[in-house]
């Protein structure tokens, strides 16, 4: 299982927000900072325990505003939609 990092994009694992796709923006007290762009704003980050969530896609750069942490967990979310129905044809 690979390591959360920021600018990831992760799925929760557990709690209300299980199977929800999130933006890691940063790192706090051993702690992930969890955005999604409309709930949980840049200014306003979840925190969650790295053992929670699930590496869906690896990031590189910070995110500018909530409306591209939007796009980009639209665009993974699509990505990975697309991987499983490829998976469930084999």
């Amino acid at each position: 299982m690979l390591d959360p990092k920021p600018y990831d994009v992760v799925e929760s694992l557990a709690g209300h927000d299980r199977g929800k796709l999130f933006l890691a923006v940063g790192v706090r007290e051993g702690r992930l900072l969890l955005c999604d762009g409309k709930n949980r704003r840049l200014a306003d980050p979840k925190s969650k325990s790295p053992k929670h969530v699930r590496v869906v896609l690896r990031g590189s750069e910070e995110p500018a505003s909530d409306k591209v942490i939007r796009t980009t967990l639209a665009q993974a979310a699509k990505a990975a939609a697309k991987e499983e129905k490829l998976l469930g044809e084999r």
